[in-house]
């Protein structure tokens, strides 16, 4: 059966059949993102995390199919490497980890695939199912263009996936488990939250002594930054995400 031991917890991902609730995390309006207010309020859609924003983030608060399993914890070979690398693949932002990640799933479904009964696979497809299901019920015309092509990402490789079970296709059916799930957590909260904070840092390495920003604004945008990365240090991936959006806005106006 399946492994029960939890991943770090930076690592993001939940085991592949254990449930993980995501909180969707208080509306704060502009004060509160310099840190000068009160946390209240709810987002304005319900499903995601930071949704008064256009870098909102996907909270399903549901299970989804990962590596984690007796087969591939505490190996030494190389899907054990592959395991470590998956988990650390999260500390990244988006495009980075899923350059660490797309190389291991062929790995990590052959090793999934030596170790899982056939009742798993076919609960891991089930899960990835709700999953999208419960994504693809969301307003669709208030979503991010990043949350959207996730969401339609994971739908294909769900898709995918069933195919490959239904062609007896085990190994397959895993692999693209695996990467619809990855497919959903990429536009998680803590993903995001990592993507925008290192959108923000970058952008604003980049106008150090440009002339078109004022000394306050400089000053109000340097604040900004180093919060979101303030809050992402310390989890809470609704305030990094809508302090990095903001600041990212004042950097960068025309995105």
């Amino acid at each position: 059966m399946l492994s029960s031991v939890e991943p770090p917890v930076r690592a993001g991902p939940a085991p592949l059949i254990r449930l993980r609730r995501v909180a969707v995390v208080a509306w704060m309006v502009l004060p509160v993102l310099l840190g000068a207010c009160d946390d209240a309020g709810t987002d304005p859609l319900e499903g995601l995390v930071a949704g008064d924003t256009d870098a909102a983030a996907l909270a399903l608060g549901l299970p989804l199919p990962s590596p984690d399993h007796e087969a591939i914890e505490g190996t030494d070979g190389p899907a054990g490497t592959a395991l470590m690398d998956w988990r650390g693949s999260w500390d990244l932002p988006v495009p980075a980890g899923r350059s660490v990640r797309n190389p291991l799933y062929p790995l990590l479904a052959r090793s999934l695939d030596e170790g899982m009964h056939r009742d798993d696979v076919i609960e891991a497809l089930m899960r990835l199912d709700e999953g999208v299901r419960t994504a693809q019920a969301l307003p669709h015309e208030n979503l991010p263009t990043l949350v959207r092509d996730g969401i339609q990402r994971a739908a294909g490789s769900s898709a995918a996936a069933a195919d490959a079970f239904r062609r007896h296709d085990h190994r397959g059916a895993i692999e693209y488990a695996l990467r619809g799930s990855d497919a959903l957590r990429e536009v998680g909260p803590e993903a995001v939250a990592r993507t925008v904070v290192t959108e923000a840092e970058e952008l604003l390495r980049r106008i150090r002594g440009d002339d078109a920003y004022s000394e306050q604004d400089a000053i109000r945008i340097s604040r900004l930054v180093r919060g979101s990365r303030r809050a992402l240090d310390e989890e809470d991936w609704a305030l990094a995400i809508r302090r990095a959006w903001y600041a990212r806005g004042l950097l960068d106006p025309e995105r």
